[in-house]
């Protein structure tokens, strides 16, 4: 289904589509699917909120545990094995310097349709769906293992990463009373100072791209 949105919104010639509809069709599948439970996204977490100190706690654990499993773990050891750096060529040629594109990517892209989006998708509806099959620690593997295949494009280094910053969402969901909101915070926070760092031409401050 990520692959059809994608597809179908690239046809389209708009930028933007493609990575939108490629969550759009995907969340129009499974509110279809929790609607069929009697179960709906605030029972999921969207909407869950929690105290502001309790918030900021979980926040700052999704973030530095991502970045320290990411790029103090993960990249290094890939690296040294000969995985190649990921390429971001094609961002920085869309985002550097040019401030439309910029925040076309950081508003509908960055916030709107990954940190909102994939969050509802693979921390919410696949964790609800793979924890009724199984239990709370296969789920958050095997929503890893999809969460990280949906990003195939960006090459073993990627993959990678993508799947250890899943483990660690999906580890923050569970302890967390299956709340969204400091998920959706922490995937918008990642995702604005990577865009920032391509608008500002330091996309070499980004560990393991080229």
């Amino acid at each position: 289904m990520l692959e059809v949105g994608a597809i179908a919104g690239a046809l389209t010639g708009v930028l933007v589509f493609s990575p939108i509809l490629a969550v759009v069709l995907p969340l129009i599948a499974a509110t279809w699917f929790i609607h069929k439970d009697g179960v709906t996204w605030r029972d999921l977490g969207l909407t869950k909120t929690m105290p502001a100190l309790k918030l900021t706690g979980y926040l700052s654990i999704a973030l530095v545990a991502t970045y320290l499993v990411t790029n103090f773990i993960v990249t290094p050891i890939l690296l040294k094995l000969g995985a190649p750096l990921v390429n971001i060529e094609i961002f920085r040629e869309l985002v550097e310097g040019n401030f439309t594109n910029y925040l076309i990517f950081l508003i509908p892209i960055s916030w709107g349709s990954a940190a909102i989006g994939e969050e509802m998708l693979c921390r919410g509806f696949l964790m609800y769906r793979m924890s009724s099959l199984s239990n709370d620690i296969v789920a958050i593997f095997m929503q890893a293992f999809f969460f990280a295949l949906a990003h195939a494009y960006q090459g073993i280094l990627g993959v990678a990463n993508i799947f250890f910053l899943a483990l660690v969402f999906g580890t923050v969901y569970v302890r967390c009373g299956r709340s969204l909101i400091p998920l959706i915070l922490a995937h918008g926070i990642i995702d604005t100072i990577s865009m920032t760092l391509l608008y500002m031409g330091r996309a070499d401050l980004l560990t393991g791209t080229s």
